[in-house]
């Protein structure tokens, strides 16, 4: 998480290094001139592909791309820098967004009880309902009637075993790969999941998520996540 990490205090630009004061050190990163300069470049395609560029660097260097994006963000002269690193920023605090809150798969469920290739004996199981689109589910190829007989290595004795299911991977972060153990057509098979986050949609009961614009919602969530992130940024200290 972005807050946890070293505070840094951007002292200023030298050349093409950026430096910064940090308690007991001095740190300097490079920062990609040249990819700034062409945020306003005569083509489209040389903005689009400078953006790109400061977007990697910001990735790899995301404490002290955030103070440098913000101040840009305000204070360039072009307009179309302006919005161009306001851009790379969006998408730098949606990483960090992305990375928070509870772990979400994106099915609906039902518990049955069946027979599990090895065991001897009927135990709880969870079907596959539907699979939410563009959901960590949908993305890993997992289907309508799938039976879900385990998660990593844990398997479930009762027979409603779809709630201690979902209380695990709630408790799970985001971009957690798990590895679900799947009853089909007759055979076992290994699916693996990469979690997405879970949406505030998925916790309203009067809404139905097999009717539910995921897309849709998970955007509306980031939006309203970095006009936060900026209203903190531009709140005075």
């Amino acid at each position: 998480m972005m807050r946890g990490r070293l505070r840094a205090i951007v002292s200023g630009i030298i050349g093409n290094i950026l430096v910064f004061v940090v308690p007991g050190a001095l740190m300097a990163v490079e920062v990609p001139r040249d990819s700034l300069q062409r945020l306003n470049a005569e083509g489209y395609r040389a903005r689009e592909d400078a953006q790109a560029e400061l977007l990697a660097w910001a990735r790899r260097h995301p404490v002290e791309a955030l103070d440098l994006l913000y101040r840009q963000s305000r204070a360039a002269e072009d307009p179309e820098v302006r919005e161009r690193c306001l851009g790379v920023l969006r998408d730098l605090v949606n990483d960090e967004y992305s990375r928070e809150g509870e772990g979400f798969i994106g099915i609906s469920m039902r518990n049955e009880v069946g027979m599990v290739p090895g065991d001897p004996k009927p135990r709880g199981v969870i079907r596959v309902v539907h699979v939410v689109p563009d959901s960590a589910a949908d993305r890993a190829g997992l289907r309508i009637n799938d039976l879900i007989v385990g998660l990593n290595d844990l398997v479930w004795r009762e027979e409603q075993p779809s709630q201690p299911f979902s209380e695990r991977i709630r408790q799970m972060k985001p971009d957690t790969k798990v590895a679900l153990k799947v009853l089909r057509e007759g055979g076992l098979v290994t699916v693996e999941v990469k979690l997405g986050r879970r949406p505030l949609v998925a916790d309203n009961p009067f809404l139905d998520q097999r009717q539910v614009d995921l897309e849709a919602a998970e955007k509306a969530a980031k939006d309203a996540y970095f006009r936060r992130w900026l209203e903190r940024r531009k709140a005075p200290k």
